[in-house]
């Protein structure tokens, strides 16, 4: 008998944005999985899916408690018989628990970051509500911590499961072209991509540029809604280097971006485990990470990309010059970045994971 599952994520998004989950849907879907996807609104991905065989509702929960939501999830559980209700985003949770109170339904829920804490009362409505059988977390780091807000009796219930991607999700991008950036072919471009926050780190990326040798011949791409904005503009000027960087801001697909670059560089404080670097790994581009959070897990093996110390600029400055200084050997650091997406992180690891999760709750 197939699994009923009620899968509640916002695959409405941008198309890069939620590719994750609509190929975790489809591969379940194809294991046998009888899954109803719940999502705000209507988009292309999401009709895609639903021409595939996949069933789709809309209701967009725009509260943490939304009444109308609940009255609507409450009556796709009871009309569909579901085994399992999985959530994706804490709105879903919160509404989803509310919605399912009473009935024999097991709850899974994802958690990506490491930004849940036991000491927050919304969390306890939520992703540390004692009505979720199984929590999923995309690194080791982000298990770690949830494991410490949880009370010791359920600390068992998390389950370590890297969110996987797959290199020909990226296939057919047309690259940004270094023309139209105004970089030539001769300097050194580096990217990032993240919305500006102080956990993203950018502002450590950007002071890195004033310990970088004055004759370097770099170009910085930042890349993400806030990097284009008056406060990023007056960083950059900090470093007496503004002419360095090319602020682009928020744009429809990033990966686009990071195509042309010659090295990928995520500054973050702290990373669950970090979309914009597999996407970058996938376009085989060598990666610097700081060791905040699950990004250092891409490259626990060594030969397929850099770690360095979070909140340093001078230790992003100094993976800068060593990469420029041995960028000859860059490719195959980026085509082993790339071999460790199709292998370790590859999404059809988290396809099966992700069964054996419902297998596990389900029998």
């Amino acid at each position: 008998m197939a699994y009923k599952v009620l899968f509640l994520s916002d695959i409405s998004r941008a198309p890069f944005t939620s590719v994750a989950d609509r190929m975790l849907v489809r591969g379940l879907s194809q294991k046998g999985v009888e899954i109803t996807v719940l999502t705000p609104r209507p988009s292309p991905e999401t009709i895609e899916i639903e021409r595939e065989g996949v069933k789709v509702e809309y209701l967009p929960l725009e509260k943490k408690i939304s009444l109308k939501g609940i009255r609507r999830l409450r009556e796709l559980l009871k009309e569909g018989n579901f085994d399992l209700l999985h959530c994706t985003y804490s709105k879903a949770v919160t509404n989803g628990l509310i919605a399912a109170r009473g009935m024999k339904v097991k709850s899974v829920a994802y958690y990506g970051s490491l930004s849940l804490h036991w000491h927050d009362p919304s969390a306890w409505l939520a992703f540390l509500n004692p009505r979720i059988d199984k929590i999923i977390c995309p690194s080791d780091a982000v298990e770690a911590h949830i494991k410490k807000q949880l009370p010791a009796k359920r600390r068992d219930r998390t389950v370590r499961i890297y969110r996987g991607y797959d290199p020909s999700w990226l296939e057919g991008i047309e690259p940004v072209g270094r023309g139209s950036l105004g970089v030539s072919e001769d300097e050194f471009l580096i990217c990032t991509v993240g919305n500006l926050r102080k956990v993203k780190g950018v502002q450590y990326l950007i002071k890195a540029v004033g310990y970088l040798p004055a004759d370097m011949p770099v170009k910085v791409l930042l890349v993400g809604s806030g990097t284009d904005s008056v406060e990023t503009r007056r960083l950059t000027e900090e470093t007496g280097r503004p002419e360095w960087f090319i602020l682009q801001g928020h744009v429809p697909l990033s990966p686009a971006y990071v195509a042309p670059c010659d090295l990928y560089i995520q500054p973050s404080l702290s990373e669950g485990l970090g979309r914009a670097i597999s996407e970058a790994m996938c376009l085989a581009k060598p990666v610097i990470v700081t060791d905040g959070g699950g990004a250092k897990e891409f490259f626990a093996g060594g030969d397929n990309g850099f770690v360095v110390k979070k909140g340093s600029p001078e230790a992003i400055a100094d993976a800068i010059v060593h990469c420029y200084k041995n960028r000859n050997s860059l490719s195959l650091i980026g085509i082993k970045a790339r071999e460790s997406m199709m292998t370790t992180f590859n999404f059809k690891h988290t396809v099966s994971k992700t069964y054996d999760v419902y297998r596990e709750l389900l029998g």
